[in-house]
């Protein structure tokens, strides 16, 4: 995926390039158990530390056995094309999140990617604003390490329910210009939530790059378009969908869309596993896009 122009909301609606996935044969490396059943874990997958792109994901095949029967999509959390390891951020939320908690270095599994389209890089140098909520984390970290890497000056907005969730601020890339840590029941950082620093933010930074459940996304949006009259910055968002396969065969991640050529009007579903999971937010129908569920256990 090119770096080299961003992408405009038309063009955030096309599919996927799969020419360059691959399925790779991959050893777990070390599993980092960070409390409240959430996960770091590092694999050893020469191919994919080189492929990995900020934003794009990949399928996981938990167990060889029936079940869990369908692979499990994870955002890339690090990718080192050097050390040639790539890992994972995540919780435990069903039966293939409990086995892949389970995994010890020397565990083999088989990983699909990269998938879906992710974050675009500027052309420009700039500040860049990344917002998380909770799990929407797990992207971010690759995201501000290429950031960074071009001198880029980054902040990131970090938020969760309680410190415990609070995605860890040692493991933010050293680059990283400025963390800010919300908390809703304030036993970290500033209370509230993460939305509520946005607007301290919104009219100096060039791009924003937001991850985390659909609602805390909505309102990011909502924010984000008060601002349209400005000159505002650019807003890409990674969304959440129930994904099956992974690269549209199964459907499953349905996603409605609008009109590019009637804004505000309903357009046509497309599928986050190739039209996402990142794309423009104003491409996105919020309404319809907030009635479905959000993930798969």
């Amino acid at each position: 995926m090119s770096s080299a122009e961003p992408l405009s909301a038309a063009a955030l609606v096309g599919r996927s390039d799969l020419s360059g996935a691959v399925d790779e044969a991959a050893v777990c490396a070390q599993s980092v158990d960070l409390g409240a059943n959430l996960f770091e874990i590092t694999f050893v997958a020469p191919q994919l530390a080189r492929l990995a792109w900020p934003g794009q994901f990949a399928q996981i095949q938990i167990d060889p056995g029936p079940v869990p029967l369908l692979r499990r999509p994870f955002s890339f959390s690090r990718a080192d094309p050097d050390q040639g390891t790539i890992s994972f951020y995540f919780g435990v939320v069903g039966v293939g999140t409990s086995l892949m908690a389970s995994f010890r270095p020397g565990h083999q599994v088989r990983i699909l990617g990269p998938l879906g389209r992710g974050f675009t890089l500027p052309k420009t140098r700039g500040r860049s604003l990344l917002i998380s909520g909770g799990l929407g984390a797990a992207p971010l970290p690759l995201l501000a390490e290429r950031l960074t890497a071009r001198q880029e000056e980054v902040i990131w907005l970090n938020g969760a329910r309680t410190a415990r969730e609070v995605y860890p601020d040692h493991l933010i890339p050293a680059g990283t210009s400025r963390r800010v840590q919300f908390t809703q029941d304030g036993s970290a950082g500033r209370a509230g939530l993460v939305t509520d620093g946005l607007e301290d933010w919104l009219d100096i930074s060039q791009r924003i790059y937001a991850c985390g459940p659909n609602a805390m996304l909505n309102a990011v949006h909502s924010l984000w378009t008060q601002r349209a009259e400005l000159p505002g910055p650019e807003l890409e968002v990674s969304i959440e969908a129930p994904m099956g396969c992974g690269f549209g065969t199964c459907l499953g991640c349905a996603i409605p869309l609008l009109d590019p050529g009637h804004p505000g009007g309903e357009g046509p579903l497309g599928l986050c596993c190739r039209q996402g999971p990142v794309l423009a937010a104003s491409a996105l129908d919020w309404e319809r896009l907030l009635r479905q569920p959000s993930h798969l256990e």
